[in-house]
């Protein structure tokens, strides 16, 4: 190669001297004299005239030598002479045509220096403003650089590297630090599926390249051809390798004159009509990669082409056919190497064999540890221990496996672990974590299944299909995978009890419904509530009245004899917007709370005074319904329960009786009913009907006109429900009472029972003798079936 690097010196030797005669020619001619004196004598009189003519660091003719300094080195950026990336780089191996050019300004500055008249001194201090007008865009350059290289990005840890993408980055180091013998270049096929690291493995493999002492600079050009036309594929190859290139040698002998120097070249009747012919002559591409390869040799440079993304064109394969000659003819230049990069299909793999003798393939990932890290570093300690809670069972729902099938790379994992983590910022403990894990993999890689069970859930009028009728109409056209994902996400949800493909005859999902009375009911259910959907698709709280967390915590603090708990647990019920969503919650969940977590017998008094005191009959109803057990869950030592057990109560509630309604005895009968199953699955027995008795009894005993009618309301009601109260009831009580009911007349209890009913207009003695007569009727029914 020592005979290139001569002849570069050479050829920038003789571009010197015929750049200066050119130059010194073309002032010479009438136009350009004439051009050059109005431009001097327009700046000497704009500056001098505020300068003084005697200032030579700011006279006219200084600024007029600093513009022509910016403009020698803009016009140079623009020939690829100059490139910002390398502002003071001077390779001795392979000069820049820059050589020439400051040649040039050094050789024509001498020749104008008249010793006789001008002092040396002022000379230099005169034209020092060229050399700044030629300095000042490498100087902002090179400052642009610092100021970038300083913000980059952070390398990857070698820790955070997935070990296929390792494996990889370390096969690609050692083929690219393996030397030819024959001087060959070296052709590396990569191939996986897109995001599973390709890219990663190659950058990671030229960084150590890179810092590698005894080989030659590498260049890495990174040629992105997804959306490049067929036609045009060889010269933009070409163009990025320049562009490349140009960051460390000169590349103005293989670039073409800018297309708007061409453009007004050609305009008109000029002279540079000619010139425009000849800096604008085509080369072929076989050619120019010799010539480029004999360059790269003498810089002493290593070039790595990096080719990705071809196989994402509509012509794939008429794009690689067109590259592969190309490519293939690279193999005799010495220093250009090329790694292929792209998914691994049958329509590739004759080609790539053909032009890439070394290949390393990528597998599809097993995210499977990475998504329980995700969940992990979402569900902290307390999180867990509240689903646990609202969710009333120690095992969160989940489905691992089924998004890891769904996550085909690293980079589709780490797209649907960003947009997690941003919507459970907002949802965090309203929703399912695994529910939205789900939706956001199916959203991300497979729309149209996630669009079909959105649909799904929203429509109200779908009760029940065959599974197959469902498949067929949705998803005709779907691959066996495609079909598996499908019965995997509803089996998930609910829609259906058992896998229909995992069978070995398909036949059996003639038989399967998907229905929506499987779906679970829970407070974070979205067959309970469509808002906890709604809010996963937009990824935010669609209604902050429902706030499960905000419940939780109230419940919470009443749980630690918080009052004021107490008094916004009342208000909420009362509330007809909110009430359907608190009392869920507690039937659900926060009943168990209240029984295994209250430790003060003052919080749970206050409890049931306060649900009794609601002035909402309503409300009251299904807030102290609300308190009933729904399992055996219940701790020995519960507080609530041994209040429920005690003679306070009947005290308690007998005092309280003055606020009672409709439905308050009745409730309180039935959170003791519930306690009837007590004794089943190795729970204790509890005597349930003693209280039951004791209530009755204390209103019987008082013969108070609201007592007799708070009886009267309740044994008035003949359903099968308070039928079922009333015979866990002994043959004495139901025989005082029933003496009680025909002792009593309209006199007494007409203005408790119109109060108790909230009735108006009031009630008529014909009204009373009809309450009374079924309320006897009640009674009798009872007596005869025990």
């Amino acid at each position: 190669m020592k005979f290139i690097n001569f002849s570069r010196y050479m050829s920038l030797a003789v571009y010197s001297v015929v750049t200066y005669l050119l130059f010194s020619f073309l002032t010479t001619l009438t136009t350009f004299e004439k051009l050059w004196n109005w431009w001097s004598q327009h700046l000497l009189k704009v500056f001098d005239a505020h300068n003084g003519n005697d200032n030579f660091l700011f006279s006219g003719y200084s600024i007029l030598l600093f513009i022509t300094g910016v403009m020698i080195t803009k016009i140079a950026s623009d020939f690829s002479i100059y490139h910002e990336k390398r502002p003071w780089q001077f390779n001795y191996r392979y000069p820049s045509l820059m050589l020439s050019v400051i040649f040039v300004i050094v050789f024509w500055t001498i020749l104008n220096f008249d010793g006789g008249r001008q002092n040396p001194f002022d000379f230099l201090l005169a034209n020092l403003w060229l050399l700044i007008g030629f300095s000042f865009l490498p100087l902002l350059h090179t400052l642009k650089n610092i100021i970038i290289s300083r913000n980059v990005n952070t390398p990857i840890n070698e820790h955070d590297w997935h070990s296929s993408t390792k494996h990889v980055a370390t096969e690609i180091e050692k083929a690219l630090s393996s030397t030819n013998s024959d001087n060959n270049s070296i052709r590396i096929a990569v191939l996986g599926k897109f995001g599973v690291g390709k890219t990663t493995a190659i950058n990671l493999a030229v960084d150590k390249l890179k810092n590698k002492k005894g080989l030659p600079k590498f260049i890495h050009c990174n040629i992105d051809l997804w959306g490049v036309e067929t036609e045009s594929i060889i010269q933009y190859v070409l163009d990025e390798v320049l562009i490349a290139l140009g960051t460390e040698v000169d590349m103005c002998k293989f670039r073409s004159l800018p297309s708007h120097y061409i453009s007004a070249m050609n305009a008109g009747n000029t002279p540079f009509k000619i010139f425009a012919a000849f800096v604008h002559k085509p080369t072929s591409p076989d050619a120019l990669l010799k010539n480029l390869s004999d360059v790269i040799s003498a810089a002493n440079l290593r070039l790595l082409i990096t080719i990705q993304d071809l196989d994402r064109n509509q012509k794939a394969v008429d794009s690689l056919h067109a590259l592969a000659g190309l490519l293939d003819r690279l193999e005799k230049l010495k220093g250009i190497d090329y790694i292929f990069a792209g998914e691994n299909t049958t329509d590739f793999s004759a080609t790539l064999l053909r032009i890439c003798p070394i290949r390393f393939d990528f597998s599809v990932p097993n995210l499977f540890s990475e998504i329980n890290q995700l969940e992990i570093k979402l569900l902290d300690s307390d999180t867990k221990e509240y689903y646990k809670k609202v969710l009333v069972r120690d095992d969160l729902p989940q489905c691992q496996t089924l998004i890891d099938k769904l996550l085909p790379s690293f980079r589709a994992f780490n797209t649907f672990e960003i947009q997690v983590k941003a919507v459970w910022k907002y949802l965090n403990g309203e929703v399912l974590l695994y529910d939205l894990m789900l939706l956001e993999a199916l959203k991300g890689n497979y729309p149209y299944i996630y669009d079909v069970l959105i649909k799904l859930f929203h429509d109200t009028s779908f009760k029940s299909q065959l599974f197959v009728d469902f498949f067929e109409s949705n998803f005709l056209d779907s691959s066996d995978f495609e079909k598996h994902i499908v019965e995997e996400s509803l089996w998930y949800f609910g829609f259906i009890s058992s896998r229909v493909f995992s069978s070995d005859k398909e036949r059996s999902g003639q038989s399967i419904e998907i229905s929506k009375d499987l779906l679970s009911e829970h407070v974070l259910s979205f067959n309970t509530y469509p808002h906890i959907l709604n809010s996963i698709i937009e990824g935010r709280l669609t209604n902050e009245r429902f706030r499960q967390r905000d419940v939780f915590n109230n419940l919470n603090k009443i749980v630690l004899g918080d009052e004021s708990a107490i008094i916004e647990l009342c208000n909420a019920v009362k509330n007809q917007e909110t009430s359907k969503f608190w009392l869920d919650a507690i039937k659900l969940y926060g009943w168990s709370m209240f029984y295994n977590e209250i430790r003060s017998q003052k919080t749970v008094k206050s409890l049931f005074k306060n649900a009794v005191n609601l002035n909402n009959s309503r409300a009251s109803l299904e807030l102290m319904v609300g308190f009933s057990p729904r399992d055996y869950s219940i701790k020995e030592d519960s507080i609530l329960m041994a209040y429920l057990f005690s003679d306070e109560i009947i005290e308690d509630m007998f005092n309280e009786r003055h606020a009672f309604t409709y439905g308050t005895l009745f409730a309180l009968l039935h959170i003791y009913s519930k306690f009837s199953s007590f004794g089943r699955f190795g729970s204790s027995t509890v005597k349930y009907k003693t209280p039951m008795n004791c209530f009755v009894m204390r209103l019987v005993n008082s013969e108070d006109p609201l007592s007799v009618a708070i009886l009267l309301n309740l044994f008035t009601v003949d359903t099968a429900e308070v039928l079922d109260l009333i015979l866990n009831l002994s043959n004495e009580t139901l025989n005082v009472t029933k003496i009680l009911f025909e002792n009593t007349d309209f006199n007494d209890v007409s203005a408790c029972l119109n109060k108790l009913a909230e009735r108006k207009p009031t009630m008529s003695t014909e009204g009373f003798d009809g309450i009374k007569k079924d309320a006897l009727k009640v009674v009798e029914r009872a007596i005869s079936m025990k």
